[in-house]
C-alpha cells in the first residue's frame, strides 16, 4: 500500500558513479545554492520517465547481509536498517543518472494492528496491509503484525522483498512517478476504472523493482551475494503471489496475484529498469 505526499541469467550492471573532490581556500567566495532538479510531470513522469528509458540500466550486483530476521522490534529495526543500505547502494547510481536528487528512505517498525502515520491510520496484518510507504516523510513502515514472525519465521528474504517493494515506491517518488500517478488518479477518480488501473501500474512496478533487488543480491552463478542464494529467490518468488485476491469485495488497486508474481519475476530475471515500465504495458498485463 502506498501513500504520496500529504498523503536465468542475471546481469550485474548499472551506471557507474563519478566522484569529484573539491578543495577549500582561505578566501571567502560565493557558494552557489544547490538546486533540486524539478520533478517531471505528465508522460515524462510515467511512461517516459528518464529512469526507465535506458535499456541498459540495472542494479549492480552486491552482497547484502542484514543479520537475523525480524522476530521482534529490536531485531526487525536492525534488519531493516541494514537492508536499507543495500537498497540505497543499488538505487542511488540509477536515480543520479536519471538526473534526480537521491535521498535514502527511513524505516520504522511499529507494533499493533493499527498504525498511525502522517499519511493516515491503517490496519495492518496478513489480511490487511503488510507494509506501506508514506511519501510526506519518505518513510517505510514495516509493522511487525504486517509480516508476523509466527507465520513467516526465519525466511528473511520475505521481509527483505517486502521492504524492497516499499522502497520501490520511494524510488517512484524520487523521480516524480508517485506524485504524477496521484495527480492523474485524483483527476480520474481514485475508485474509477482509470484511477484503479493507475494504482495497479504503480504497485506492479514496485513488485518488479523488488524482484530486481533480490536478484541483484543473490549468491548464485558466481555472483557475490552474501547470505541469500537460489533457495531464497525461490521463496521470494512464491511469496510474490500477492495482489487482489477478492476483487468482488475490495478495490482492484494492486493487480491480480498472478500479475504480482509475474512482474516480480520480470525484475528478478531481467535486471532492467526499462523492463519494469508498467506504465507503457498493455492493460491486460496490469489487470
Amino acid at each position: 500500500m502506498t501513500y504520496v505526499p500529504t498523503t536465468d541469467d542475471y546481469p550485474d550492471f548499472g551506471p557507474t558513479g563519478t566522484w569529484t573532490r573539491t578543495s577549500t581556500t582561505a578566501t571567502t567566495t560565493a557558494t552557489p545554492t544547490p538546486t533540486t532538479p524539478p520533478l517531471p510531470t505528465g508522460y515524462a513522469a510515467l511512461g517516459g520517465n528518464a529512469l526507465w528509458q535506458n535499456p541498459e540500466w540495472g542494479l549492480q550486483n552486491q552482497p547484502c547481509n542484514p543479520q537475523g530476521w525480524p522476530s521482534d522490534t529490536a531485531t526487525a529495526a536492525a534488519f531493516y536498517e541494514s537492508a536499507l543500505l543495500c537498497l540505497d547502494t543499488g538505487w542511488k547510481p540509477l536515480v543520479d543518472a536519471a538526473g534526480q536528487e537521491f535521498r535514502g528512505a527511513k524505516v520504522l517498525v511499529p507494533t499493533g494492528t493499527v498504525v498511525q502515520s502522517p499519511c493516515g491510520t491503517n490496519s495492518v496484518g496478513p489480511t490487511h496491509n503488510p507494509a506501506f510507504y508514506c511519501g510526506s516523510t519518505e518513510t517505510i513502515y514495516m509493522p511487525l503484525e504486517g509480516l508476523p514472525a509466527a507465520r513467516y519465521g526465519s525466511q528473511a528474504v520475505i521481509y527483505l522483498s517486502m521492504l524492497a517493494h516499499e522502497y520501490g515506491h520511494h524510488v517512484q517518488a524520487l523521480v516524480g512517478a508517485l506524485a504524477e500517478e496521484y495527480r492523474q488518479a485524483n483527476a480520474a477518480g481514485f475508485d474509477s476504472a482509470g484511477g484503479l488501473e493507475l494504482s495497479r501500474r504503480l504497485e506492479l512496478q514496485a513488485q518488479c523493482f523488488s524482484g530486481m533487488l533480490i536478484g541483484s543480491i543473490a549468491n548464485v552463478r558466481g555472483r557475490t551475494g552474501g547470505r541469500f542464494g537460489q533457495q531464497d529467490i525461490d521463496i521470494a518468488f512464491q511469496d510474490a503471489l500477492r495482489g487482489d485476491w477478492e476483487p468482488t469485495r475490495y478495490a482492484r488497486d494492486h493487480g491480480t496475484p498472478q500479475h504480482g508474481q509475474g512482474w516480480w519475476e520480470v525484475g528478478d530475471t531481467s535486471n532492467r529498469v526499462s523492463q519494469c515500465n508498467t506504465w507503457n504495458a498493455p492493460s491486460g498485463d496490469v489487470s
